[in-house]
Protein backbone atom coordinates (compact mmCIF):
# COMPACT_ATOMS: atom_id res chain seq x y z
CA UNK A 1 0.00 0.00 0.00
CA UNK A 2 1.57 2.88 -0.73
CA UNK A 3 1.84 6.49 1.20
CA UNK A 4 -0.78 8.28 -0.30
CA UNK A 5 -3.42 5.35 -0.46
CA UNK A 6 -2.42 5.43 3.44
CA UNK A 7 -3.23 9.14 3.72
CA UNK A 8 -6.25 8.65 1.91
CA UNK A 9 -7.63 6.44 3.89
CA UNK A 10 -7.26 8.22 7.13
CA UNK A 11 -9.81 10.95 9.14
CA UNK A 12 -9.10 14.32 8.87
CA UNK A 13 -8.32 14.30 12.66
CA UNK A 14 -5.54 11.79 12.11
CA UNK A 15 -3.98 13.35 9.46
CA UNK A 16 -4.05 16.89 11.71
CA UNK A 17 -2.02 14.90 14.46
CA UNK A 18 0.46 13.18 12.03
CA UNK A 19 1.21 17.19 10.94
CA UNK A 20 1.18 18.01 14.32
CA UNK A 21 3.65 15.68 15.49
CA UNK A 22 5.84 16.12 12.66
CA UNK A 23 5.99 19.72 13.47
CA UNK A 24 7.19 18.71 17.07
CA UNK A 25 10.02 16.57 15.73
CA UNK A 26 11.56 19.22 13.77
CA UNK A 27 11.15 21.71 15.99
CA UNK A 28 12.78 19.42 18.94
CA UNK A 29 15.51 18.14 16.72
CA UNK A 30 16.59 21.62 16.16
CA UNK A 31 16.09 22.65 19.63
CA UNK A 32 18.51 19.57 20.32
CA UNK A 33 20.91 20.93 18.27
CA UNK A 34 21.28 23.92 19.73
CA UNK A 35 20.14 24.11 23.27
CA UNK A 36 21.25 21.97 26.34
CA UNK A 37 18.92 19.42 27.01
CA UNK A 38 18.66 19.89 30.40
CA UNK A 39 17.40 23.53 29.83
CA UNK A 40 14.89 21.88 27.28
CA UNK A 41 13.70 19.52 29.89
CA UNK A 42 13.47 22.28 32.55
CA UNK A 43 11.12 24.45 30.30
CA UNK A 44 9.41 21.76 29.25
CA UNK A 45 8.59 19.92 32.59
CA UNK A 46 8.82 23.02 34.68
CA UNK A 47 11.66 21.43 36.58
CA UNK A 48 10.65 18.73 37.28
CA UNK A 49 13.17 16.08 37.20
CA UNK A 50 14.27 12.52 39.53
CA UNK A 51 15.56 9.30 39.22
CA UNK A 52 12.85 7.34 41.43
CA UNK A 53 10.32 4.90 39.91
CA UNK A 54 8.15 6.58 41.95
CA UNK A 55 6.93 9.53 39.54
CA UNK A 56 6.23 7.32 37.01
CA UNK A 57 4.01 4.88 39.16
CA UNK A 58 2.31 7.79 40.79
CA UNK A 59 0.26 8.39 37.53
CA UNK A 60 -1.39 4.85 37.26
CA UNK A 61 -4.84 6.12 37.85
CA UNK A 62 -4.95 8.63 35.53
CA UNK A 63 -3.00 7.08 32.66
CA UNK A 64 -6.02 4.20 32.29
CA UNK A 65 -7.77 7.05 30.87
CA UNK A 66 -5.19 8.64 28.47
CA UNK A 67 -4.71 5.55 26.67
CA UNK A 68 -6.49 5.89 23.56
CA UNK A 69 -5.07 9.37 23.24
CA UNK A 70 -1.40 8.11 24.36
CA UNK A 71 -1.96 5.73 21.46
CA UNK A 72 -3.08 7.89 18.83
CA UNK A 73 -0.25 9.94 20.18
CA UNK A 74 2.34 6.78 19.21
CA UNK A 75 0.97 6.56 15.70
CA UNK A 76 0.95 10.17 14.88
CA UNK A 77 4.77 10.37 15.99
CA UNK A 78 5.74 6.94 14.98
CA UNK A 79 4.32 7.98 11.81
CA UNK A 80 5.49 11.07 10.99
CA UNK A 81 9.17 9.82 11.92
CA UNK A 82 8.86 7.00 9.60
CA UNK A 83 7.78 8.67 6.64
CA UNK A 84 9.59 11.75 6.74
CA UNK A 85 12.64 12.58 4.67
CA UNK A 86 14.86 13.41 8.07
CA UNK A 87 15.79 11.02 10.25
CA UNK A 88 14.56 11.77 14.44
CA UNK A 89 15.44 9.51 16.91
CA UNK A 90 14.31 8.63 19.93
CA UNK A 91 14.99 11.95 21.89
CA UNK A 92 12.77 14.24 19.39
CA UNK A 93 10.36 11.56 18.99
CA UNK A 94 10.29 11.28 22.81
CA UNK A 95 9.97 15.03 24.11
CA UNK A 96 7.55 15.49 20.97
CA UNK A 97 5.27 12.73 22.03
CA UNK A 98 5.19 14.03 25.26
CA UNK A 99 4.49 17.67 24.46
CA UNK A 100 1.23 16.37 22.57
CA UNK A 101 -0.01 13.89 25.74
CA UNK A 102 0.64 17.18 27.98
CA UNK A 103 -1.37 19.39 25.81
CA UNK A 104 -4.23 16.87 25.87
CA UNK A 105 -4.15 16.64 29.92
CA UNK A 106 -2.25 13.01 29.77
CA UNK A 107 0.65 13.00 32.42
CA UNK A 108 3.71 11.70 30.83
CA UNK A 109 7.45 10.62 31.62
CA UNK A 110 10.10 10.95 30.24
CA UNK A 111 12.85 8.22 30.38
CA UNK A 112 16.33 8.79 29.75
CA UNK A 113 18.48 5.27 30.00
CA UNK A 114 22.18 4.03 29.51
CA UNK A 115 23.69 0.72 28.58
CA UNK A 116 26.95 -0.36 27.79
CA UNK A 117 27.64 -2.03 24.33
CA UNK A 118 29.61 -5.19 23.50
CA UNK A 119 32.62 -2.94 22.90
CA UNK A 120 32.75 -1.10 26.24
CA UNK A 121 30.81 2.07 24.28
CA UNK A 122 28.26 3.80 26.65
CA UNK A 123 24.99 3.72 24.25
CA UNK A 124 21.94 6.10 25.54
CA UNK A 125 18.03 6.02 24.81
CA UNK A 126 15.01 7.82 25.62
CA UNK A 127 11.86 6.76 25.99
CA UNK A 128 8.36 7.78 27.09
CA UNK A 129 5.30 6.65 29.12
CA UNK A 130 2.48 6.85 30.77
CA UNK A 131 1.47 5.31 33.73
CA UNK A 132 3.50 1.53 33.06
CA UNK A 133 2.83 1.89 29.65
CA UNK A 134 5.74 2.69 27.43
CA UNK A 135 4.60 5.12 24.71
CA UNK A 136 7.46 5.76 22.49
CA UNK A 137 10.69 3.63 22.15
CA UNK A 138 9.85 0.53 23.88
CA UNK A 139 11.17 -1.92 21.59
CA UNK A 140 14.87 -1.53 23.44
CA UNK A 141 14.02 0.17 26.70
CA UNK A 142 14.23 -2.89 28.40
CA UNK A 143 17.66 -3.31 27.40
CA UNK A 144 18.56 0.25 28.96
CA UNK A 145 18.89 1.06 33.21
CA UNK A 146 16.92 4.62 33.35
CA UNK A 147 19.20 7.46 34.90
CA UNK A 148 16.54 10.06 35.05
CA UNK A 149 12.81 10.46 34.30
CA UNK A 150 11.18 14.31 33.59
CA UNK A 151 7.59 14.21 34.18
Amino acid sequence: MTLLSKIVKRRPGDLLLAVEALVLLAFFRVCLAVVPVRRILRTMTHGSAGSTEAKSSANDAGAEAGVAIARRVRWAVSAAARHSAIEFVCFPQALAGYTMLRWRGVAGTVVYGVKRSAEGELLAHTWLTVGNRTVLGGEVASDFTPVERWS
